[in-house]
């Protein structure tokens, strides 16, 4: 078995080749697992459980240190990722993608086998920001803050892995040429896959909804998000073992940015858990102020019950 797992932020184009690959031969998994941007829900479940130990989600993620992958709270994640590769059973190409992976492939990397592959997708910052403010809102601030961290960590994970960098606007402009090659080249890795050429692998141009300029100069990048693109476009191509570029320190702004995030994400709960709590204290408030003027309707209660009222025993059935 071959596992192929697929690296790149959010709205970058990995639901896209996921799919290709998918119909060209990748295994995802349990169909009803999958859900509607090709990815497991098993899986995601586990991922969202590492960031949560690091106090983050997938839109504010938390620091996670050198060998975190290695602490006793991670270890606790190991019973539920097992089972959900469990399910996989034994394909010829084991196909996994789910933008998270990104943060968090250290963790997976005893499951996928000694020698899996990874595929990094990445698009150009302003179409994630345009993409993602068409979907949640965001702004380029955080946008492109999340980007960065999704892709450094991508291609710091991807280290002596066999790779293949790639941009989206590849994939959607030259969906033939990108995915002969890229068969081509898993190929000469040992995976076996359709023939791209006959295979209708539903990549359409029209799948891309935001253009951005060849360049990233929007003004609210940072240089170290700059410089990280810059390295993605430097990088693009197959690497027999991948050497990740050289990298630089996110700005104090674009983690404030996160933590930020993170903040308002645990103020949300906190108030949801609240209300939750008020709407339930409300309730037995509601309770005891019947109890207290309508005492006899509990005793009326009570009696029409009669002995099958007792806690712990079920009602006894008819005499026949």
């Amino acid at each position: 078995m071959t596992s192929i797992v697929i690296l790149g932020m959010h709205r970058s184009g990995t639901s896209a080749i996921t799919r290709a690959l998918n119909l060209l031969g990748g295994a995802l998994g349990p169909l009803e697992d999958v859900g509607e941007y090709w990815e497991r829900a098993a899986m995601r479940l586990q991922c969202d459980a590492l960031l949560e130990r690091f106090d983050g989600a997938w839109d504010c993620p938390g620091i996670m240190p050198e060998g975190w992958d290695s602490l006793e709270r991670v270890a606790e994640v190991d019973k539920g990722a097992l089972a959900a590769i469990s399910e996989y059973g034994d394909p010829e190409v084991l196909l996994w993608k789910d933008p998270r992976a990104s943060l968090t492939l250290p963790f997976w990397r005893k499951y996928l086998g000694a020698d899996p592959i990874a595929i990094i997708i990445y698009r150009h910052p302003e179409e994630v920001w345009a993409s993602l403010d068409t979907r949640n809102g965001f702004g380029p601030g955080l946008s492109f803050a999340l980007w960065e961290r999704y892709n450094s960590d991508a291609l710091r994970y991807a280290s002596g892995l066999r790779t293949v960098v790639f941009a989206y606007s590849d994939l959607v402009q030259n969906q033939s040429e990108t995915m002969t090659e890229l068969a081509a080249t898993l190929g000469g890795w040992g995976v076996s896959l359709k023939d791209p050429a006959s295979t209708d692998m539903e990549l359409r141009a029209d799948q891309r909804h935001h253009h951005a300029p060849k360049h990233f100069s929007h003004p609210s990048a940072t240089p170290s998000q700059q410089a990280l693109f810059a390295a993605l476009e430097a990088t693009r191509g197959v690497h027999e073992s991948f050497s990740p570029p050289a990298a630089m320190e996110p700005s104090p702004l674009s983690l404030e940015l996160i933590q930020m995030r993170r903040q308002l994400r645990m103020s949300r709960r906190e108030l949801w858990r609240a209300r939750s709590e008020h709407r339930s204290l409300s309730g037995s408030r509601r309770k005891l102020f019947s109890l207290l003027i309508h005492p006899e309707r509990t005793s009326r209660d009570e009696h029409s019950m009669g002995d099958d009222a007792s806690i712990g025993q079920p009602p006894r059935s008819p005499s026949t």
